[in-house]
């Protein structure tokens, strides 16, 4: 079974590769990730930068890591990924991305190994997300990624390389990767000096071993308070042994309540420390199906939080358009 570890990186047409020769560690944000990731034993890792004059620079550090490098369009992420896989044939491709020098070869080989035996077509950790953010993982196979080369056509579907896939799941089976706890607060990526300067703070309060796995740095982060005063968290028994309680009910809920499930995402619906509803959100060629149970006499003020907060959810990735509710469109994501 070949398997091939792509990190993508250099020009985007955002600012993420001015953030990847960012300092930190001794070296670079992108040179961190690179080392990090030298343990992942399954494939070889190849790093996938633009064509264009600038990512010179990451072509020299990928051949310092001893790391192929595949050069692409910079605005068709889609089209660099197949010429990743025109010059390294693989059954299953791994994509990272270079947001976060925290990246951790333990979390691809826990994906990879979920996506293999599932038997989907892709899989990852971040539909459901219960990991810190940068520590996402996704992998596909190689013949779901081409269908979408060859189909998608939306500037999203180009973009984001794996999200005409997340949008078909009656054409392609989707997998979800869910920790063993919920993390989903912690985030490493590096967008601006404050989060640079948090995560540099993380790695000097746990010793500066950046051999260190994820879940040993854990303790020396502080995770990032929750927006608003309702949240999510993805559903798991807890929230199944609670639905008999919630006896109000949003348009049609599934019965049996789905959990983990890729396709019909689950959320339990937690008002400071008391959990108050359950809701899952059903996607089909990216549109959105909302459905939930909630406990009774909720108010018209909970509702609306708890509405909000799933915004934050699915704005987070492509997968969903839009949303409805029994049909009538209430949110429209992206066009």
């Amino acid at each position: 079974m070949s398997i091939l570890l792509v990190v993508q990186a250099g020009h985007d047409g955002t600012e993420r590769n001015e953030r990847q020769l960012t300092p930190f560690g001794g070296s670079t944000v992108l040179d961190t990730a690179l080392a990090r990731l030298r343990g992942f034993a399954d494939g070889p890792l190849v790093l996938a930068i633009s064509d264009l004059p600038p990512d010179d620079a990451l072509e020299d550090l990928a051949r310092q890591r001893d790391a192929a490098a595949v050069r692409g369009p910079s605005d068709d992420m889609l089209a660099r990924f197949v010429e990743v896989i025109a010059d390294y044939p693989a059954e299953h491709l791994v994509r990272v991305t270079a947001e976060s020098p925290l990246i951790d070869h333990h979390v691809v080989s826990e994906v990879v190994r979920e996506h293999l035996d599932s038997g989907a077509d892709y899989t990852s950790n971040t539909l459901l997300r219960t990991y810190p953010a940068g520590l996402d993982v996704e992998v596909i196979r190689s013949d779901a990624l081409l269908d979408a080369a060859e189909q998608a056509t939306a500037p999203a579907e180009r973009s984001g390389v794996t999200t005409f896939v997340c949008r078909r799941p009656a054409e392609y089976r989707l997998h979800a990767a869910i920790a063993s706890g919920d993390y989903e607060d912690h985030d490493w990526r590096i967008v601006d000096e404050e989060s640079l300067e948090r995560i540099t703070g993380l790695l000097g309060k746990s010793g500066g071993d950046l051999a260190r796995s994820w879940d040993a740095l854990l303790p020396y982060d502080r995770p990032i308070a929750p927006s608003g005063p309702v949240r999510l968290r993805v559903a798991r028994a807890n929230v199944e042994a609670s639905l008999p309680s919630f006896t109000e009910t949003i348009g049609y809920p599934p019965d049996p309540f789905p959990i983990g499930d890729a396709t019909r995402r689950s959320w339990g619906v937690w008002s400071d420390e008391e959990l108050i509803g359950a809701i899952v959100v059903a996607v089909q060629n990216g549109w959105g199906t909302l459905t939930g149970r909630f406990l009774p006499r909720l108010s018209p003020t909970i509702a609306q939080q708890a509405l909000a907060a799933l915004d934050e959810r699915l704005l987070a990735d492509d997968q969903t358009i839009a949303l409805t509710i029994d049909g009538s469109r209430i949110r429209t994501y992206q066009h």
